[in-house]
């Protein structure tokens, strides 16, 4: 290893990196522990290690890897005393680094895209080890597929296939296949997860580390003490493995009433989203940004059309700018302070839709076959941000408002809200919504 020095949790990963039993490392619960550096170190150790091989560094997004991994990737080369045209060349158009020695390192986005949903253009790709950088933003598909395609020149050089993973906390499938069986000393022996924080990076300038101190609370949580547990809360309706458990849980079936459910930005927000069901399936989720009512309107008409939906299936937030769209499409209007259907113990329509909506999560009713990472952990940060409001009183069962949930997640929890919506559909025909329809005992 070049002679570089390294934190006390970098050193704990390294020997992992270079151990003859781990294949899977994921790194990382906070902002600043230095993962990225640990990653591209790696890479380019190995590279100029064993000549021909071939290493990977992926992110979801390949512009922000250009702006964010390769600069890391760069000054680490530098650190290296490994110099441009002497030491290695870097193709803009193939986004190939390749080294003196044959050694390759290619830089490629991880996202899902409509040309290419089952990430068939990793299937010609054969790789020697891989680093993927902010796996919060990248598909468990991606993860698995990606683990595969790791095989080349490990018989060569007696090499271990390693998969080399940087992370902030998430909502998402890394906390049930690491950060629970981590802390429940079950991990698998091939994996291994390194908790690290910027309090353990011990070059970071006091600014930064105050920075993170004074964040707001979730976030506070999350990037400066590396909690994975931020939206845990014993008055949350949902809870994080049943949420986790619904992703692509079942396919949905072509027979299925297709509906739509539309949460729109309310008093001149950006964001609009609009959640496609095929039956209990999510299918797509779709987010519009600074629209306006006539341009939102045309988006989903539009939507419609594709997918076959009928307006009598379409239902629209009509509080505040909403009531607008919702004139355009003559769909169902939501109101979320309205009356709580069939007389049952609810202090307002929201509140008896989110509690179907958490035992239909729970009972595994519901499917999520979402490819987007970023949208699933955000809908799973704002489902577990909903929470029970005053249940120390003898009131009407109720959540806490869209303005309470701002203050937690530090953001509008439109894409929970749009599902919360399409319980309308499951409620209005019911007598009954579970043990929260008469009363609520503590």
């Amino acid at each position: 290893m070049p002679d570089i020095k390294l934190t006390k949790k970098q050193t704990v990963a390294w020997d992992y990196m270079m151990d003859d039993s781990t294949k899977e490392i994921l790194f990382g619960s906070g902002a600043g522990s230095g993962k990225s550096f640990l990653g591209c170190l790696w890479v380019t150790t190995m590279c100029i290690k064993y000549p021909g091989v071939r290493y990977l560094i992926g992110r979801s997004v390949l512009t922000q890897l250009r702006l964010t991994t390769l600069r890391t990737l760069l000054e680490t080369f530098k650190a290296m005393g490994l110099t441009s045209e002497q030491h290695f060349t870097y193709n803009q158009q193939t986004n190939v680094i390749k080294f003196y020695n044959e050694s390759e390192i290619i830089l490629k986005d991880m996202a899902a895209t409509p040309a290419d949903p089952q990430f068939d253009s990793l299937g010609s790709i054969e790789l020697t080890g891989v680093f993927l950088d902010e796996m919060t933003q990248i598909s468990q598909m991606a993860y698995h597929i990606i683990k595969s395609r790791i095989r080349f020149k490990l018989n060569e050089y007696k090499l271990v296939g390693k998969l080399f993973m940087s992370c902030n906390p998430g909502q998402n499938y890394l906390k049930k296949e690491f950060y629970i069986p981590y802390i429940e000393e079950r991990l698998e022996p091939h994996k291994k997860f390194v908790m690290a924080t910027a309090l353990d990076n011990p070059h970071l300038p006091e600014q930064y580390i105050e920075t993170l101190r004074n964040l707001p609370e979730q976030q506070r949580q999350r990037l400066f003490l590396g909690s994975w547990d931020f939206m845990s809360d014993i008055d949350a309706i949902f809870d994080f493995d049943s949420i986790s458990n619904s992703m692509y849980k079942f396919s949905p079936n072509p027979d299925d009433v297709k509906r739509l459910s539309c949460d729109v930005s309310r008093f001149g927000d950006d964001r609009s989203v609009v959640v496609m069901w095929v039956g209990l399936v999510v299918t797509e989720i779709f987010i519009f940004r600074k629209l306006s009512t006539v341009q939102l309107s045309d988006e989903i008409r539009q939507l419609m059309m594709v997918y076959g939906v009928h307006p009598s299936n379409v239902i629209v937030d009509t509080d505040g700018i909403g009531s607008g769209v919702g004139d355009q499409l003559r769909g169902i209007n939501f109101v979320n302070n309205s009356k709580a259907l069939h007389d049952q113990n609810f202090v307002n329509l929201k509140s008896q839709c989110y509690i179907k909506l958490s035992e239909m999560f729970k009972q595994g009713l519901i499917s999520i076959n979402i490819n987007d990472p970023s949208s699933v952990d955000d809908l799973t940060q704002e489902l577990l941000s909903v929470k029970l409001k005053d249940v120390d009183k003898d009131n009407k069962v109720a959540v806490i408002s869209k303005d309470e949930q701002k203050k937690i997640l530090g953001r509008s929890p439109d894409i929970s809200d749009a599902l919360m919506m399409g319980m309308y559909f499951h409620v209005k025909n019911l007598k009954s919504t579970g043990r929260y329809a008469i009363s609520f005992v503590r």
